[in-house]
């Protein structure tokens, strides 16, 4: 995990640590949705939701050079 940095859950210097930070961020959503309704369909919807915005965000904010 060479690629993170302490201060990377404030501002994520490159694309590897805005996906691990989106995933976990992601992971605990989807697990309080669970939580909260008891429905995997619900929570699963909230999982994929989230990945694929994160995978897509961080491709955006690559191609216009966020990250250098």
């Amino acid at each position: 995990m060479n690629f993170l940095n302490w201060y990377d859950w404030i501002q994520p210097t490159n694309p590897y640590a805005s996906i691990f930070f989106g995933l976990i961020f992601t992971v605990i959503v989807s697990s309080v949705i669970w939580s909260d309704t008891r429905t995997k369909k619900t929570a699963s919807i909230a999982l994929l939701a989230g990945v694929c915005v994160t995978v897509v965000g961080v491709t955006i904010l690559n191609a216009v050079g966020f990250y250098g």
